[in-house]
């Protein structure tokens, strides 16, 4: 029976181990955690049914089937790549101009879409589409191009950098923003709205603005959207996020209650892996967005 080959990304990984000075240094080039990274080539030892790298004085070494294995894999693995990145560049002349973007529903509806017309207009040629998603598993899979991730999403092994700083502010449908006002500013006599992650996010604002009280959310939305549509209805004081919550400010549906905004630690950072963000069409979409979120006012100032 014919024996099947491993993955070529176990044996992409036991070439960069061992070539490359630490296994981090490995794995960030590989855009895997360490983690991820070690079982890829502990797997790839077990194929070949021997250990392929020994401790040394200082970090890790290769044995003498490692050193054999890199002899003989190296060459053959080089080549296939450099064949598939020919094919790649023929099918590039078809694909290369549509770009995938990961986000969140919420900063997707909020933030990007209504700028979607910009982006045509400076780039006419690119067809930017959109996945939905939190986190940077599309982006980790190669499903999309970049990802644009909130400071909570583990991005290791991705490069990344931050893209648009967030303020936290109370904010309600305008009837109920007098009914607020009319009775003296009073919190507790409203149901407190707010997103489950990050939780515990009325407490955080009130410590954060000096605000007096315990506060805590009536309840809890898995998107941001849902609870600034809820809030819209007049059916609860939403803790809003800019820039998510700006169309619904913009069209008077939402209106803040004058309280004190507070920065988010951390905010939304662009993401890619290291061979996705050299691409020149990810380079362009990369800029724009970073053009786009340079233009946005202190996120502080919609509170106001």
């Amino acid at each position: 029976m014919r024996r099947r080959l491993p993955p070529l990304e176990q044996i992409e990984a036991f070439i960069e181990a061992a070539e490359q000075p630490t296994f981090r240094a490995a794995a960030d080039r590989c855009a895997l955690s360490p983690a991820a990274f070690s079982r890829r080539v502990q797997a790839f030892s077990a194929y070949v049914g021997a250990p392929l790298f020994e401790r040394a004085p200082v970090g890790l070494r290769l044995t003498a089937a490692g050193r054999q294995c890199l002899v003989e894999l190296k060459p053959a693995f080089l080549e296939l790549r450099r064949a598939a990145g020919q094919v790649g560049l023929r099918a590039d002349d078809e694909s290369a101009r549509r770009i995938t973007l990961s986000l969140s529903h919420s900063l997707a509806v909020g933030w990007l879409i209504p700028r979607l017309d910009r982006f045509r207009a400076a780039h006419p040629d690119l067809e930017l589409s959109l996945r939905t998603q939190r986190d940077a598993t599309d982006v980790r899979s190669g499903d999309a191009d970049l990802g644009i991730c909130f400071d909570d999403v583990d991005v290791a092994g991705l490069v990344s950098e931050p893209l648009l700083s967030v303020g936290v502010f109370p904010a309600a449908a305008p009837a109920l923003v007098e009914r607020f006002r009319a009775a003296g500013g009073r919190l507790d006599d409203h149901r407190l709205l707010a997103v489950s992650r990050p939780g515990d996010l009325w407490p955080w604002w009130a410590r954060t603005t000096g605000f007096e009280g315990p506060l805590s959310a009536a309840a809890g939305f898995d998107l941001l959207h849902a609870m600034y549509e809820i809030a819209a209805q007049g059916l609860g004081v939403a803790l809003a996020a800019s820039p998510t919550v700006l169309p619904h400010l913009r069209d008077g549906r939402l209106q803040p209650l004058g309280l004190p905004a507070a920065r988010f630690p951390g905010g939304y950072r662009l993401a890619a892996t290291p061979d996705r963000r050299r691409r020149p069409s990810v380079q362009m979409v990369w800029r724009w967005l970073e053009t786009e979120a340079r233009a946005m006012p202190d996120p502080l100032a919609c509170a106001a």
